[in-house]
């Protein structure tokens, strides 16, 4: 069985690269809009059993037991300790595949999940639209892989699948590829779902919060009709 690993840090210390754009309560906002949406396409995905919600912040971890996830205290670990915590969580729980999902790609769709959850020994990437990181990454367990997110992920994880003996392979999730970082993300993403289908509720937020205008390439994208 395949259960989703999901890395949250508290909001309001969320997508600082962000802050000469947007306010703290619009960065706290847009943090959660899209940690709506993709806990949205997890809790729909039939290939996962379960998902795992690690973050420091107790509002957060609240959070994910109204949504029907288990949850776990990072202890303030860093993305990859988390990971190794929330990893070594899923061994003890009999999981046979972990999906690590990070919780700024708002479009991840269910087929895109599955793919990467389906059951193999083999470490699998999705890597994001630069290339050379990562914005999904499935691996068996148990085992002794150590994640390795940060500049020039999508390499590194592919050196530990060697140093390990795994196979690994890169998929093409062309869901998980936009995760929003700069305001040219925030561009991409509407042009792609100028109407909220894909990423509702990250569209409808900044729909709301009047970002519509100031994001959107106005000579590709319409206003949308209604709120979405």
């Amino acid at each position: 069985m395949a259960w989703a690993l999901l890395p949250v840090k508290a909001p309001q210390a969320a997508k600082s690269r962000l802050a000469a754009i947007l306010s703290s309560e619009q960065r706290t906002g847009l943090a959660e809009a899209m940690r709506d949406d993709v806990a949205k396409a997890l809790s729909d995905c039939p290939a996962l059993f379960g998902v795992l919600v690690l973050s420091p912040d107790a509002a957060v971890r609240r959070w994910g037991t109204t949504q029907g996830f288990a949850v776990r205290d990072d202890g303030g670990a860093g993305l990859n300790g988390a990971l190794t915590l929330g990893l070594c969580d899923l061994a003890a729980r009999g999981c046979e595949r972990a999906v690590i999902i990070p919780s700024d790609v708002p479009l991840v769709s269910t087929e895109d999940l599955a793919l990467l959850a389906a059951p193999g020994g083999d470490v699998r990437l999705a890597r994001d639209q630069h290339g050379a990181g990562t914005n999904g990454l499935a691996l068996p367990l148990p085992g002794a892989f150590t994640p390795r997110f940060g500049v020039g992920s999508a390499q590194a994880h592919g050196q530990e699948a060697q140093r390990q003996g795994l196979r690994f392979s890169t998929v093409t999730c062309p869901s998980l590829a936009l995760d929003l970082d700069q305001p040219d993300d925030l561009t991409a993403l509407l042009a792609r779902d100028p109407e909220g289908r894909l990423a509702p509720r990250t569209v409808a937020f900044l729909y709301e919060h009047d970002l519509w205008a100031r994001f959107a390439a106005s000579d590709a994208i319409p206003a949308p009709r209604a709120a979405v």
